[in-house]
Order: structure tokens, then C-alpha cells, then sequence
């Protein structure tokens, strides 16, 4: 491609401008300020337009320093040649009204374009930032700044397996090994074993809570199954017998035991019964003795010997019947005795029953607790391993995605050394060519390894480029940029220099603009403020177009 006119309609400090360019080499002369910089941009621009920036950066980007000054409309129009075809391309740069249209100059045909304001695929097949990094040359770009070196090499890789340097090999690698640390299992590993130091696989949960529940329900059945206590009839009142209901309904009963019947009598009785007293029982006996001699006394009889019989008889029963109420009042004290015994005995039977139950009621609460405690326990644990399990699967999945990763760094780094081994060879012997020519073969042989770092052959050893002065530097890195041209951008598009030779001493910038001249098959640009340059291309014979802005 050949650049044959500029019309910056409205481009940073240019209004209106016209700039016509010659098919081979063309000098653009002008002063400090005087808009090299801004007509190189434009060039730049119209073949690949502008993006604008976002964010606080956009108020100092390209597209800011570009606009017009005078604040007109954000235009511009650019006439090439293409395989021998000319187009006219056209191009509003405006972010509201942004537009590019391409027109075949000898049809008037408008061309389609692949994709909007986008020349690739149309008129250019070179990406923008390959061009800007090989045959676009600004004087910082020409520095020792060695960065430049790394991006070559993407550039070299790039260019070589998908034709578009904008695809950083180096920095894809980069952000692959990024992503590689994501998928790190450092911290699901010492997650795991803190996890595993917390299970007790020794312990069988199950097992435990049915033993559990076992215990809990003979002790539920103990509580249930006991016997009902006993309750012991206490000795009633005369009072509160008579004071039970009439209504209640007879019910037949079965024939009482001598001792029932005993006890019946008691309850009759009351705790104040005269056989309480002995002395009453003995005064009722000598009442009845004296009645029985009253009674002798009194019958009209003359024999004291009938009347002492009387008394003796009276005697007897008296004591008959006193004897036979004593031995009845100790018969009934004894069943007394005893009662109050089985009562003492029920009353404590009662409180140990009671005891008991409070006892199996807290053993009961303590297996219920126990049982909520293993419940939580086994579900802490179930949790625990199926984090567990979940880890161990995230950390198997994450050692599928390194290996994929692994694998994809590796085909491409063995795509790099398998690129720069069919590159590697015709580089070094193109570069040592250039090199020798525009350093008047000072040096003559120069070596590029596959990480780009160069050495040049000084005397029988080769030294770093670290001892080099900063002109042959900049020669060795014009070189560089030219040699990569040549071996991967094969449309030709122009060779663009910005103000590039400011530390070029007269036989340093003799030898490198007649190196120029092998490369007359691309358009040559040059912007410089060195008016000597129009003449040394003069003596060199190197026939050349000047401009001056």
C-alpha cells in the first residue's frame, strides 16, 4: 500500500491541510511544534481510526490530544494505492458520528467493509499494533528501552502462528499461569486437614444411639411397669364413718376375717376407747364384784353359805371376764402394732417408690440429652465429611483444569520455540545483514535468541547490547524492526520514521539512510527537523520527495 495524499480536514492544530506524498521516499521537514507528530498520527489514524479511552484517563488520551483545536468537526480523508487500485478513504472521527467509508477511486464504487470503521479484511491485513511496533518508528520507540525487545518477540510468535500481533503469546502464557493459581489446592489442603483432625472415624454414631435409645426405653418401661404404691387406710373416726353417704349403693361383700373384723373394731372404736384404761377396766371389775355382793346381800335367803356362792360365782365371772378383756386388749394393741408397722412400712415404701421415679425421671432427661448430643455430633460429622468429599472433588477438578492449563501453556511455548526455530535463522542472517550495512560493518554479525535478547559479535566473542553506545544501539533496534517487517508482514505497507535520527552523528545517519534504499519496495516516510536529510539522500543518489510543514 502506498500513501499518496493527506486532506486533514479538521485533525489537531490542521484545518484544511493537503499533504501529497510520492510512491518511494518521502521527507517531511518541520520544526519544533511544527505538527510531525500530528501528520504521522493522522496516517496512522485513518488506516486504523480511534478508540476512545473511558474512565479518568480519557481526558488525556490519543483521542483528546487529536481533536481540533479550533473545535470544528473531527474529520479527515486519505487517497492510497492498493495492488494498483486507488481508494479514497474517509473518516469522521467523532465519537457520536464516527464513520469510515472507502470508495474505489477508479469505479467510484463504495467498498463494503468487514466490520464497521474497520479497514482489516478490506484494504489492510496487518493489525495495529504489529505496525506500530515494526515499520512505525517514533523517536522514543528508537531508545534503548529494552522492553521493546519483549514485545518483538510476541510479535515474532504472534505474526508467525495467527498473523495478528495484537494476540500477546507472552502475556496470554501470563495470564494462564494467573488463572493457574486459582485453581490452587493449597488452601483446600489445609482445609481438609483440619477437617480430618475433627472426625472420629473411630466412632460408629448408629451404634451409640441405639444402645441409647435401648437404655432409655427400659428405664421408660421401668417407669411405666412399676407397681402402684400401696396406700395404707388410716384408722377412722366413729365421726367420719357416720358421716359417708346413705346413697352410696350396697354392694355385697365377701365374709371378714377374724383380723379384718378386728380392725373393723378398731376403726369403731377410735383412738379414745376405754380399753385404753386399765384402771377403768380393773374400777368396772370391783363395780361388778360389789354389785355381785349387793345382789348376794339381798336375796332373801338365810344361808351365807348360797350367799357366799353368789358372791364367789360374781367373783369368778368378774375376773373371767376381766382377764378375757385384757387378753383381748393386748390381742387388739398387737394388730395396732402391727398395723401402724405395715403403715410405717408402706409410708417408706412410698418415699423409695418416689425416689426411684425421681431418679429414672432425671436418668431419663439425662439419655434424652445424651441422644440430642449424638444426634448433633453425628450430623457435625456427617457435615464435616461431606465437606470433605466436596473438597477432595474440587481438588480433583482443580488438577484437571492445571493440567489443561499446564498442557495449553506448554503447545504454546512449544509453538514459540517451534516458530522462532523456522524465524530464528532468517531473522539473525537478515538483521547481521542490516547491521552491517548501517554500521559500515563495525559489526557485522548479530544473534537473536528465542527471548529476543541480542548480541553482536565483537571481535571472536559476542557481547551484550549493554555495551553498546546508544546510536548503534538504536541502529541494532532499527534493524531489528526492519528484519521483522521483512520476514512477517508481507503487504507493504509504509515505512513510517518519527524524528528518529536525533542522536545519529553524520556518518551514523549516512550509513543508515543508504540502508534505506534496499527497502525501496515500501513507501519511506520520514519526519525529521534535520534539513540535511533531503541532501544526504541527494548524494547518496536516492531520488526523494521533501515536504515541509
Amino acid at each position: 500500500m502506498k500513501v499518496n495524499k493527506l486532506h486533514l480536514q479538521d485533525f489537531g492544530q490542521f484545518h484544511n491541510k493537503d499533504v501529497t506524498l510520492a510512491p518511494g521516499i518521502n521527507v517531511i521537514y518541520g520544526a519544533n511544534e511544527a505538527g510531525k507528530s500530528t501528520t504521522k498520527d493522522f496516517i496512522v489514524d485513518m488506516l486504523y481510526g480511534i478508540d476512545k479511552s473511558r474512565g479518568v484517563g480519557a481526558r488525556f488520551d490519543h483521542y483528546e490530544q487529536k481533536k481540533p483545536i479550533n473545535g470544528s468537526a473531527f474529520s479527515g480523508a486519505m487517497e492510497v494505492t492498493k495492488d494498483g487500485n486507488p481508494y479514497l478513504i474517509e473518516r469522521n472521527f467523532s465519537r457520536h458520528e464516527k464513520q469510515t467509508t472507502v470508495r474505489d477511486l477508479n469505479t467510484g464504487r463504495e467498498i463494503p467493509l468487514r466490520e464497521p470503521n474497520d479497514l482489516l479484511g478490506t484494504l489492510l491485513h496487518t493489525d495495529k499494533s504489529t505496525y506500530l511496533n515494526t515499520l512505525c518508528i517514533g523517536q522514543i520507540d528508537a531508545t534503548t528501552d529494552k522492553e521493546i525487545a519483549d514485545k518483538l518477540n510476541n510479535y515474532i510468535v504472534n505474526m508467525a502462528s495467527t498473523r495478528a500481533g495484537d494476540i500477546d503469546a507472552v502475556n496470554a502464557i501470563m495470564e494462564l499461569k494467573n488463572k493457574k493459581k486459582e485453581f490452587s489446592n493449597k488452601e483446600l489442603e489445609i482445609r481438609q486437614q483440619e477437617l480430618t483432625a475433627q472426625l472420629a472415624l473411630d466412632r460408629d454414631f448408629d451404634e451409640e444411639l441405639a444402645a441409647l435409645r435401648e437404655e432409655y426405653a427400659k428405664a421408660e418401661a421401668a417407669m411405666g411397669g412399676k407397681p402402684e404404691q400401696l396406700q395404707f387406710t388410716p384408722i377412722k373416726k366413729a365421726s367420719d364413718e357416720a358421716a359417708s353417704t346413705e346413697e352410696e349403693e350396697v354392694v355385697e361383700e365377701e365374709p371378714l376375717t377374724q383380723r379384718e373384723r378386728d380392725i373393723k373394731m378398731l376403726q369403731n372404736m377410735g383412738p379414745k376407747s376405754m380399753l385404753d384404761n386399765v384402771f377403768l377396766i380393773l374400777f368396772l371389775g370391783i363395780l361388778m364384784v360389789a354389785l355381785f355382793v349387793g345382789l348376794a346381800w339381798m336375796i332373801p335367803v338365810d344361808s351365807s353359805t348360797i350367799k357366799l356362792a353368789i358372791i364367789g360365782v360374781g367373783v369368778v365371772f368378774v375376773l373371767m371376764t376381766i382377764i378375757q378383756v385384757l387378753v383381748r386388749r393386748n390381742q387388739l394393741y398387737k394388730l395396732m402394732e402391727e398395723l401402724e408397722i405395715e403403715q410405717g412400712f408402706e409410708e417408706a415404701k412410698g418415699t423409695l417408690d418416689a425416689d426411684a421415679q425421681r431418679q429414672l425421671v432425671a436418668k431419663l432427661s439425662e439419655l434424652k440429652l445424651k441422644e440430642q448430643t449424638l444426634v448433633r455430633e453425628r450430623g457435625e460429622q456427617e457435615q464435616m465429611l461431606l465437606e470433605v468429599t466436596k473438597i477432595k472433588e474440587q481438588m480433583q477438578a482443580n488438577a484437571v483444569e492445571v493440567a489443561a492449563i499446564d498442557l495449553a501453556i506448554k503447545t504454546i511455548q512449544d509453538l514459540s520455540e517451534e516458530i522462532y526455530d523456522s524465524f530464528g535463522g532468517v531473522l539473525n542472517e537478515q538483521v547481521s545483514e542490516i547491521v552491517g550495512k548501517i554500521t559500515n560493518n563495525k559489526y557485522t554479525e548479530v544473534k537473536i535468541d528465542d527471548q529476543l535478547r541480542v548480541m553482536v559479535k565483537s571481535g571472536s566473542s559476542f557481547i551484550s547490547m549493554d555495551y553498546l553506545s546508544t546510536g548503534t544501539i538504536a541502529q541494532i533496534y532499527l534493524a531489528l524492526r526492519l528484519s521483522i517487517a521483512n520476514v512477517l508482514i508481507e503487504e507493504e505497507l509504509p515505512i513510517i520514521m518519527d524524528d528518529i535520527f536525533v542522536t545519529y552523528d553524520y556518518q551514523r545517519l549516512y550509513e543508515t539512510l543508504s540502508c534505506l534504499g534496499e527497502y525501496l519496495n515500501r513507501q519511506i516516510i520520514i519526519f525529521t527537523t534535520n534539513p540535511g536529510v533531503q541532501d544526504m539522500f541527494g548524494n547518496l543518489g536516492l531520488q526523494s520527495n521533501y515536504i515541509s510543514l
